[in-house]
């Protein structure tokens, strides 16, 4: 599977760093999605279509870890990443496939990516 067939929904309240990433992944060669929140998240999973959710952990209405909670309860295979600029891991981080810092950089985001679409066997 090429990285162009896979498709990764961003979730950011904040348009810069939604952006941001967004460019980052395309530049990988990954078609993305994004969403301004964790409702608008929703309707577009419910759509299908979506390989990876990477969601931003502080966003007004629904945390990061909330919308991975709703996400992995009715798509316990959909893998799921939390990013934050807080480095302290949230009581129910344990529901997302893994929980990185913005401190980390774009180096960090692309190898938790392939990682985590590896280890759900979408191999590039």
């Amino acid at each position: 599977m090429a990285a162009d067939d896979i498709t990764i929904l961003i979730v950011d309240d904040e348009r810069i760093p939604r952006t941001l990433r967004s460019l980052i992944l395309q530049r990988q060669g990954y078609r993305i999605l994004t969403a301004e929140s964790g409702k608008e998240a929703l309707e577009l999973l419910a759509a299908g279509g979506i390989d990876l959710v990477l969601s931003d952990q502080m966003m007004p209405g629904m945390t990061g870890t909330e919308l991975t909670k709703t996400i992995k309860s009715s798509r316990p295979t959909m893998p799921v990443i939390l990013i934050s600029g807080v480095n302290e891991l949230p009581a129910d981080a344990s529901y997302a496939d893994r929980f990185i810092s913005k401190v980390g950089g774009p180096e960090l985001l692309f190898k938790t990516v392939a990682e985590i679409l590896a280890a759900y066997g979408h191999t590039l």
